[in-house]
């Protein structure tokens, strides 16, 4: 058993689960706080907050968007839905791999591809949301922003790293209802 912790193959595949669950919960992180009510008072605070622990009673949740939301992709590449919905409290979303036109692996880095379909996204409608800290669309690269059309957001959740598999979280732009 020592020896298999020891292995570098073994440390490769478990840094790379650790990397992945941190992207993946910093990017529900940022979803719910794009779906966050803004803060009135302390008074109100406290009572969202009880009541924010998980799914009311009775209350369904919202199931995330279809690959179908995200249109036709750019030329040369293609959208592989990983056909699973990922929910948590309230807010669900669906895991979106994007390929080349035959499914191929990409011959670009996984920012010039996110950047690709970004770029096609805004061509067709979609805007780009900004943080509350950011006065204009400059202040942010577009791949490290989140993409709407009212409807749907779109962010990129590739792991970190040039030779990634480019991947996009789709959910619900909505406020869950209570």
């Amino acid at each position: 058993m020592m020896a298999l912790l020891r292995s570098r193959k073994t440390m490769y595949v478990l840094v790379g689960l650790v990397v992945v669950g941190l992207v993946v919960s910093g990017a529900i992180g940022l979803f719910q706080s794009f779906n966050a009510a803004p803060v009135a008072s302390q008074q109100q605070q406290g009572q969202q907050g009880q009541g924010q622990q998980g799914a009311p009673d009775g209350q369904q949740q919202e199931p995330p968007p279809d690959v179908g939301a995200l249109g036709d992709p750019p030329s040369g590449f293609t959208y592989v839905d990983q056909d699973e919905a990922h929910c948590n409290g309230n807010v669900c979303f669906r895991l979106i791999l994007v390929a080349g036109e035959d499914g191929e692996e990409l011959d670009m880095s996984t920012d010039e591809a996110v950047t690709s379909v970004y770029e096609h996204l805004l061509s067709n409608g979609w805007r780009q949301e900004l943080p509350e800290d950011a006065d204009s669309p400059d202040d942010i690269a577009l791949n490290d922003s989140v993409l709407t059309d009212g409807d749907t957001l779109v962010a990129d959740s590739s792991a970190p790293g040039g030779d990634a598999i480019p991947v996009l979280m789709l959910g619900n732009a909505g406020m869950p209802a209570y």
